[in-house]
């Protein structure tokens, strides 16, 4: 048609070079408009945002690992002690066809009363998924989805007490067109599966749903999205009163790529599930509470660059050195890529801890810790949330280094985290911002703004810092804390760090006011002057020695 219309077009009624133009134009009507083209998988369209399926697929060979955490909104009366955590993978075995899994875990109580009465809920659900694109051209996608997914844990009176290993499942056919290289518009319906009762209660039963969704690439760094998915028959959600009703699952957000590989994904939502078969629930009760949650998504591959700054000028020693974190603040550099460090210290009050901080590329750094908080008993027992034994996880993402051309250093940490134990597993949100300066002889000046929520209590601080260093491999460090919303005393440490040459050990002597070294713990104070010892060592695991 375009060939006929160009022949017919560029004869005596219209000049040769207007012939020439309207050709060129359609030409580029005709041509394909990919919004999958680059071989950065973080750089194209999502697959997902959230928990909603779009008919995008990753290339060849691409694997995604994420995890998450979605909570209540700290400006309702709920606080944020309500928390979901999620995490998942895939693997794409070729441009068609990905395979993968996620899991999700609830345990808390419901948002509101149910029935008069306030619930606890478990919920612990586990999916595997298989997606396959049917059809795809310029302009349209389609693929198709099927997850068999299993409630490993599901229990509450409103589910007629513990139920384990129920199985449900949810049919997809997502369909996308591509607008432009940088808008997609998406239509998904869906069918989920789930037993109609549970423990001799009603339970959601077969529902069928019509979502629609967009998603807006800006830049290769930062996209937008949006989502419906509205019940067209069945209900996906249990009101007040413990009725089960229908009420659509909203979401708004952004993704924006720290590193080629690394994605942080921020957004709002009245949903609780992030498996594919239970992205159609709403929070309970009634589905009408806005939860935040952040989303990390790891996409590896020695293919893929590690930072957008390049050339990359290598560390010095000093600079390795003060990548690792202060005695109740955080360091805004990571480690270096493909490093482990282990940390381990013990202090005065039954203060005790260990973490584990592991970096996949260049500006990213994952933390796990568990620690136990001094037990001291004029700390304030209204801001300590347990000196049981808790677990804490999160990303810590720099997004400006000065050991790389910018100003000054900036990274963010989140941790989530519980505790371990029978009885109540009080949740606990931290998140902080850390910017550093290192002067030309090596002194490091650090502002440190956090803040940790856990129920109705929440805490600011903000963390000022020094580390000087003198001689060969000490370090003296001081930091102090002024608090403020529930808290009102302010904490502080100060002490010595020696790095043993270029062995990547280290050993930490402080006194801290501070009930714990990560977390809500640093912005605690006690009456009585604590002494820890911390003892670190780092690990190159890409090349399998030790530095």
């Amino acid at each position: 048609m375009a060939h006929f219309l160009e022949h017919t077009l560029k004869g005596s009624f219209f000049k040769p070079h207007r012939g020439a133009l309207l050709a060129a134009t359609l030409s580029t009507i005709g041509a394909t408009v990919s919004a999958q083209d680059s071989t950065t998988p973080l750089h194209n369209q999502p697959t997902r945002f959230v928990s909603f399926e779009t008919a995008n697929t990753y290339r060849t060979g691409t694997v995604e690992l994420s995890f998450g955490t979605t909570q209540t909104d700290p400006r309702s009366a709920l606080g944020t002690g309500n928390q979901l955590y999620f995490g998942g993978g895939s693997y794409s075995l070729n441009d068609r066809l990905t395979f993968g899994f996620d899991l999700h875990n609830y345990v808390d109580d419901a948002g509101g009363p149910i029935g008069g009465v306030p619930t606890a809920i478990e919920m612990t659900t586990l999916s595997g998924w298989g997606k396959y694109q049917l059809y795809s051209d310029s302009r349209w996608t389609v693929s198709a989805l099927v997850a068999l997914e299993s409630f490993l844990t599901l229990e509450s009176p409103i589910f007629g007490g513990t139920n384990t290993f129920v199985m449900s499942g949810a049919f997809k056919a997502p369909i996308t067109y591509n607008a432009s290289q940088k808008l997609q518009f998406h239509v998904t319906p869906s069918v989920y599966y789930f037993p109609g009762t549970v423990g001799g209660q009603n339970f959601y039963g077969t529902i069928a749903s019509l979502g629609f969704g967009a998603s807006y690439k800006a830049n290769d760094r930062l996209g937008l999205f949006g989502s419906v998915d509205v019940p067209l028959s069945g209900t996906n959600t249990i009101s007040s009163s413990g009725a089960y009703e229908d009420v659509p699952v909203w979401t708004a957000g952004g993704r924006y790529n720290v590193t080629p590989k690394i994605a942080l994904e921020g957004y709002v939502t009245n949903g609780i599930g992030m498996t594919p078969g239970t992205s159609i629930l709403t929070f309970w009760p009634d589905g009408d509470t806005a939860l935040a949650g952040l989303r990390l998504i790891y996409t590896p591959g020695a293919k893929i660059t590690d930072s957008y700054r390049a050339p990359l000028t290598p560390v010095t020693l000093r600079q390795r050195n003060v990548q690792q974190d202060g005695f109740t603040m955080g360091s805004a550099d990571v480690l270096e890529p493909g490093t482990i460090r282990t940390s381990a210290w013990y202090g005065s009050d039954s203060n005790t801890g260990i973490m584990f901080g592991f970096s996949p590329d260049q500006d990213s750094e994952i933390q796990v810790i568990f620690e136990q908080y001094s037990d001291n008993p004029t700390a304030d027992p209204a801001l300590v949330p347990t000196t049981d034994v808790r677990y804490m996880f999160g990303p810590k993402l720099r997004f400006m280094d000065q050991n790389n051309g910018d100003a000054f250093s900036l990274s963010g940490r989140a941790l989530y985290g519980r505790r371990i134990g029978s009885g109540a597993l009080l949740g606990v949100f931290f998140a902080e911002l850390i910017g550093s300066y290192k002067t030309n002889g090596g002194t490091v000046f650090t502002v440190n703004p956090k803040l940790a929520a856990f129920g109705s209590t929440e805490i600011a601080g903000l963390g000022l810092g020094v580390n000087y260093a003198f001689l060969s491999g000490l370090e003296l460090i001081a930091e102090v804390t002024p608090v403020g919303l529930d808290g009102s005393d302010p904490t502080w440490a100060a002490g010595l760090r020696y790095t043993v040459g270029t062995s990547g050990f280290t050993v930490d002597a402080q006194a801290t006011n501070a009930i714990g070294r990560y977390g809500i713990g640093g912005m605690i104070a006690q009456d009585d002057t604590r002494i820890a010892l911390t003892v670190s060592k780092v690990f190159d695991v890409t090349r399998l020695k030790f530095y």
